[in-house]
């Protein structure tokens, strides 16, 4: 007498964990916590290659004009870099935050909050290739201008930046040649017109 029991609950068993996995696969990877839908608030188109900016903080300034902003509250949000093409792009630790109402274009209005990879403050990304930060806890208000900051300190032959068109005066690019990301109030930056390493935006609340 053949024992059918098994057989079929060894099948149920596998239909239960192929929907499981077919669950998941439709969450997909990457998704914030939040469990809302993501979307691209901003791509940057990068060209050729700058110059290198290694052992230097840049800062990059967004206005919130500049953004195809989502209908729901945003609440995580994160961030793609881009290497040059023929140089790796070494970040030391990046921060996103509120742009200050009053001061310099490159202040933070408070403490930002830090752009993790992997768990980690720092990455290192292959000449030509993307690396997308992790999701991080910020809410933006959707009206201030979105600040990233970040250092790069790879030293000699790395880090770097790429010319970018397209934003005008929806986009500011600062730099300063120290470690410099997390200051609030900031001084003692040039400016770098057109050119970035940024390369994509993110965040929940579509």
């Amino acid at each position: 007498m053949r024992n059918y029991g098994c057989r079929r609950g060894c099948i149920h068993y596998w239909l239960q964990i192929g929907y499981l996995i077919g669950k998941l696969q439709l969450l997909g990877v990457g998704k914030p916590s939040s469990g809302l839908v993501i979307g691209t608030l901003l791509t940057l188109t990068l060209n050729t290659d700058a110059d290198a900016q290694n052992g230097q903080t840049h800062v990059e300034r967004v206005a919130a004009a500049a953004l195809s902003l989502p209908s729901g509250i945003i609440t995580q949000m994160r961030v793609t870099w881009e290497a040059g093409s023929t140089e790796q792009l070494n970040i030391t630790e990046a921060y996103i935050g509120h742009r200050a109402a009053s001061g310099d274009a490159f202040d933070f209005s408070v403490t930002p909050v830090p752009l993790l990879f992997g768990g980690v403050a720092n990455v290192t990304i292959a000449a030509g290739t993307t690396k997308a930060s992790d999701w991080a806890s910020f809410a933006y208000n959707k009206i201030s201008d979105l600040l990233i900051a970040y250092y790069m300190g790879g030293g000699t032959g790395a880090d770097m930046v790429r010319y970018t068109t397209g934003l005008g005066a929806n986009y500011d690019h600062f730099n300063r040649a120290a470690n410099d990301a997390a200051t609030v109030d900031k001084s003692g930056y040039g400016t770098s017109a057109g050119v970035s390493t940024i390369k994509k935006i993110e965040s929940d609340g579509f």
